[in-house]
């Protein structure tokens, strides 16, 4: 069984803190790190911030047989970019994995570097259908023939077509903050992939509220993004947890966790890099610890 677990680098006080105090536990998993570093463009998911590797914390992770991965997940790609085939030189290493959304990007790296597994990101599946359709269907089918390890739309790992894939293939995201289906999903991550290309230090270069604005949640009441009419997150989501009940598949619960290992999936994602120490440290105790007992 294998985790993916945020905050290789942003998180790597409390990972490692983790990782020593629970040994017995982490000895029965593969472990596996991401982030994405470095404020190289080819970055996605999040809006680059001044996070950088530090050779320390690598060989930590390499001593306890712990893999890392680089979230290489914006779909605009220049592959001259020198950060970024600094990076792919300095983790060139056999269980070490590059997430991406563009395939020339794919491509690039199997060719120059063969080493690394692949990931397909969740972030490349904006518009999609539910329940899942027949494109949908052959489009995981399809990234099954190129990719080590696809993350699906959480929306999608309780329908019932899911079975019918590859589980060894899937890479389960565990506790997906997002709103089910949302209608901004796409082009939500999009615009926050496009901040990493226009300016090498968002942060600093374009300023903290506009960031702010870019990469929180659009639906929320602090958002200046125009919502839907009439459409509230917070009465939307609860209607939709209680309709689907133990098909929904945001935020799963132990349960949800071992039917899915029972159908044969195997690779697990937990996400936090925005969390506090206390909410960190409690998701992976909620996932981990909960799993192996």
């Amino acid at each position: 069984m294998r985790f993916n677990i945020a905050g290789a680098f942003s998180k790597s006080k409390e990972l490692r803190l983790y990782f020593f105090n629970n040994k017995n536990i982490i000895k029965n998993f593969d472990i596996t790190v991401y982030d994405g570093i470095n404020n190289c463009s080819w970055n996605g998911g999040r809006i680059n911030r001044d996070i950088c590797y530090d050779d320390k914390v690598i060989n930590f992770y390499y001593r306890n047989n712990i893999s890392i991965a680089l979230t290489f997940t914006n779909p605009v790609i220049d592959l001259t970019d020198k950060t970024g085939n600094e990076l792919l030189k300095k983790f060139h290493k056999k269980g070490n994995v590059i997430i991406t959304a563009n395939e020339t990007l794919l491509n690039y790296i199997k060719e120059k570097y063969p080493l690394y597994k692949h990931t397909r990101s969740i972030t490349s599946f904006g518009k999609i259908n539910v329940p899942m359709t027949d494109d949908d269907f052959n489009l995981y089918k399809q990234l099954e023939k190129q990719y080590d390890y696809i993350v699906p739309r959480c929306e999608h790992i309780f329908d019932k077509r899911f079975i019918d894939l590859d589980q060894n293939k899937y890479e389960i995201m565990l506790n997906d903050t997002c709103i089910y289906n949302c209608p901004y999903y796409g082009i939500h991550f999009e615009e926050i992939a496009k901040q990493n290309i226009l300016y090498k230090n968002p942060w600093v270069d374009a300023g903290k509220k506009k960031m702010y604005e870019v990469e929180e949640c659009w639906l929320s009441e602090r958002s200046t993004y125009k919502k839907p009419e009439g459409f509230d997150p917070d009465i939307g989501q609860k209607k939709v947890i209680e309709k689907l009940g133990d098909s929904y598949g945001m935020d799963l619960k132990i349960s949800q966790i071992k039917q899915l290992m029972k159908q044969g999936v195997n690779n697990f994602k937990i996400t936090g890099r925005e969390m506090t120490f206390e909410d960190f440290s409690s998701e992976l105790n909620i996932y981990l610890k909960d799993v192996y007992n």
